[in-house]
């Protein structure tokens, strides 16, 4: 499990990440010390479908001022910030990687937020945070990289409270064939950790989760694929992932059109008894 826990680490590193993002943000004339969650909106929302994904989930959630939000699996953070931004709320974020906290606690302090977003290095196996700490945990495209998918799922529901809503965006294997390789996720199956639709609905039945809503949102992914593959702004996850991104992003999409994957709009909820 370390040694996955690793793998997982060094797939999402590429040193450098910040000093990539400012030098974009400088060619398109933006001051990088004063920045705001829309400036960042093409380059922060790593998961499939982009920042309109995640606008798109945030309305299926009831946050407000008050909430406590865990993003579980946050990259640098720009959901976060999104949240806090948009609804006031206040947003932890913890991840694997080292290279995204650090440049993801920069950009929040340089988008003045860091009193509302709290980002720290972790593992989303082993959430460091009380029992119902949380009005809402949110997820986008993590358990792909997770093999104990049941044992992230208890400890998204124990930090929960109750009543409290899970929201998540994750691929499932699909019925059109073995994936192609490599993805943004994954160079190849040693960290793919891609499971059949109705064994993540089990994982989430055994917890304890009521299922609200679990919808089909891969033509929504196909469309964002395309939209950035075809025309890519300066501001692209290109700078984080890597120059290979648009190979990795074009296999994506073509085992979403070819149902080798399927993407899912997830919300669960823990019982309020």
């Amino acid at each position: 499990m370390v040694e996955r826990t690793t793998g997982v680490q060094a797939h999402w590193t590429r040193p450098g990440v910040l000093a990539r993002i400012d030098a974009a943000l400088t060619e398109l004339g933006h001051d990088p010390q004063n920045l705001n969650p829309e400036i960042l909106a093409t380059l922060e929302h790593l998961h499939s479908g982009g920042s309109a994904t995640t606008r798109d989930q945030a309305k299926r959630v009831s946050i407000t001022e008050e909430s406590r939000v865990l993003d579980a699996g946050c990259g640098i953070g720009g959901p976060a910030r999104y949240l806090a931004y948009t609804y006031g709320c206040r947003v932890d974020g913890i991840d694997l990687t080292p290279e995204l906290i650090e440049t993801g606690r920069v950009l929040t302090e340089r988008c003045k937020l860091a009193d509302r977003v709290v980002l720290q290095v972790g593992n989303a196996l082993e959430l460091p945070y009380p029992d119902q700490m949380f009005d809402v945990v949110w997820c986008q495209n993590v358990t792909m990289n997770i093999e104990d998918k049941a044992g992230f799922l208890g400890g998204v529901y124990r930090v929960l409270k109750r009543g409290g809503l899970f929201t998540a965006t994750e691929y499932s294997v699909g019925p059109g064939g073995d994936i192609i390789f490599p993805v943004p996720w994954a160079y190849d199956a040693s960290i793919n950790f891609l499971e059949p639709v109705d064994v993540m609905r089990t994982h989430y039945h055994m917890t304890g989760f009521r299922i609200l809503e679990w919808v089909n949102y891969s033509d929504h992914a196909i469309e964002h694929y395309e939209r950035m593959l075809s025309a890519p702004p300066k501001l692209t996850g290109r700078l984080i992932f890597g120059d290979d991104a648009p190979e990795r992003q074009r296999n994506s999409q073509r085992n979403l059109v070819e149902q080798r994957t399927i993407f899912w709009m997830i919300t669960a909820e823990r019982p309020k008894l």
